[in-house]
Formats: structure tokens, sequence, C-alpha cells
């Protein structure tokens, strides 16, 4: 049987030069076949060193693409944890720079002892980098829904959608500058925040880094701030630290319409007592006669210094904390 069958692909036959195509096409998809194995062994290894874990993974996608199936997926690292259930992380053989990750299942993360919860409808990252890391990130959530506790007490955000583009600056490789749109932003589940749009620069450290001390001096920059609730409509710049004490430090100008209602959100954010309404609001207002505003469009500064937040010269309340 093999001597006919050896006799068969000899060059000399015409009937090697009809299937020689096909044999051909063979070799070459196993080459190629052997080559999209050996990326996915390149990817499953550079995520273990990384500190990944997962209880099952499958590969499929072959040819046109490269797709990880991930369950039960985790990552540990000094203070901070993270797991999903159900991952998918799909690249171009020949173009691993770029991978694209759809997570099935809701975050677990634990932070400075801290567990967070974030479910979602739908969430898909985008990645896309060089020899220096990370340059470009796209991520879409699609009605999040983030849990957590800050000083024991129960947090709920909740958004119709949330979208974030990310892209590292050309001059400096350790900072990003980040656009963030949200849709329908309710905080506890009765305090609306309303649509924000936000322009920010940061340095990635913020993101990966597990030790919060280390964050400690961390400053953002905050570009440009919109926020549009009811009947209040908001925007403003500025620059912000996270403080050694938990709180962050430094100051946004902002610009805005119908000071009562600025009031009003300031008060559902715990920033000040409904107690010092009227008081907060004739100082702001002779503050803002003296600077040639109007009630319709005022320009105040709310600046955060030793725990404390203040609109203008007026004490309002504590200042947002960045940790626990």
């Amino acid at each position: 049987m093999f001597p006919s069958v050896f006799r068969f692909l000899k060059p000399s036959q015409p009937r090697f030069w009809l299937f020689a195509p096909f044999l051909g096409l063979a070799v070459l998809t196993l080459i190629y076949f052997g080559i999209w194995q050996f990326i996915g062994g390149q990817i499953r290894n550079g995520l273990i060193d990384n500190g990944v874990a997962w209880e099952h993974q499958s590969t499929s996608g072959f040819p046109a693409r490269l797709s990880l199936d991930i369950d039960k997926m985790t990552w540990q690292g000094e203070g901070m944890s993270w797991a999903n259930d159900k991952v998918s992380m799909t690249v171009m053989p020949f173009n691993d720079d770029h991978a694209i990750l759809d997570f099935a299942g809701p975050h677990h993360l634990t932070y400075s002892g801290q567990p967070m919860r974030l479910a979602h409808q739908g969430h898909m990252v985008s990645l896309v980098g060089d020899l220096d890391g990370l340059l470009r990130l796209s991520m879409d959530a699609k009605q999040p829904q983030l849990t957590t506790k800050i000083s024991n007490r129960p947090v709920k955000l909740h958004a119709e959608g949330i979208d974030i583009q990310m892209r590292r600056q050309a001059d400096d490789t350790a900072r990003f500058d980040a656009a963030l749109t949200s849709t329908n932003l309710i905080y506890n589940e009765r305090t609306k925040i309303g649509r924000l749009n936000a322009l920010v620069n940061f340095d990635l450290k913020l993101l990966t880094e597990t030790d919060p001390d280390a964050l400690i001096g961390q400053r953002i920059s905050i570009e440009k701030l919109n926020l549009q609730r009811d009947k209040l409509t908001l925007a403003g710049r500025g620059r912000l630290r996270l403080g050694a004490s938990g709180f962050f430090n430094g100051s946004l100008d902002l610009n805005f319409v119908n000071l009562e209602a600025l009031v009003e959100t300031l008060e559902e954010f715990g920033l000040s007592e409904r107690r010092d309404r009227k008081k907060l609001l004739f100082i702001a207002g002779l503050s803002t006669a003296f600077n040639g505003g109007t009630q319709d469009r005022i320009n105040l500064a709310l600046e955060f210094r030793k725990g404390k937040a203040y609109l203008g010269d007026i004490k309002l309340g504590d200042a947002p904390r960045w940790r626990p």
C-alpha cells in the first residue's frame, strides 16, 4: 500500500501537480496552526507570570482569531484582588498587541481589605499596547452597578452606561488622557447624578498600584468636567491630589447655573448640611454679586483641604475620600 502512495506523490507523475496546491495548503495550514497554538501558549504564560489564575480554559476561533475562554479567572496582588466567573480574551494571531476582553460575569474586587462588586449587562474592553506597555484603552459597560462601603457606609452607584477612552501621552509614557461619559448615573438608588462628561489626566499607577500608601501625593488633572442634573448645569476644571489622610486635596473652578440647585446637590452628597442652606445661599450670593456674577451664571471655587470642603470661603463639610 505505502509504495503505491509514494509513487503517486512523485513529482514526475502528472497527478502530483494536480494535488500539489492542496498539499501545499495543508502544509501552510499546519504551520499556521502551530503558530496559532504558540501565540496562545505565550498569552497564557504571560497571564500566569502576572499572577492570573483560572479553573478552566479553552481556545477557539481558528483560523481568523484567537480566543481564550476562561472560567473562574482570578488575580491576586498585594492588598488587591480581582475575580470574574467568565472572561473571553480575543486577539488577532498576527496582531497580538491588540486584545479585546469580554466579561460575562460580575467583577469581584478587594482593595485595602474592602470588598467591591461591579455587576453589569455587558462589559467589553479593547486594549492596544506596544513596547512601552499600554497605549490605548476603550471600555464600554452597560447597566454597570458598583456596590461597596466607604467608612462602613454602604455605597451603590448605578448608571445606564459608561464609556471610557484612554490614550497614553506622547511625552510621558506614565500619564494618560482619559475621556469619561456616563448616562443616568444614580448614587445609592435615590440620588440622581445625571449625565457626566469628564476629561482627565492621570498616572497609570492609579489603576495598577496595589499599595494605597504608594499612591499618596498622586495628582489628577481635570481638564474638563460637565454635569447636567435636573436644574443644575455645571462646568469646571481643576487639580486634585491624593492626601495621606485618605481625603482628596485640591480645588475645582466651577461655572454653574442655579446656585440653589448646586446647594441642594451638595446636601445630597453630604458635602454640606441642610441647616446651613440659608447662610450658604446668602454668603455665596453676596460673593457672586461682589465678583460681578449673577444668579443665572455663577463662578466659585470648590476647595478640598485638611479633610474639609469649602465653597469659596464657606466651609461645607468633609471632603470626599479616595480610600476607606
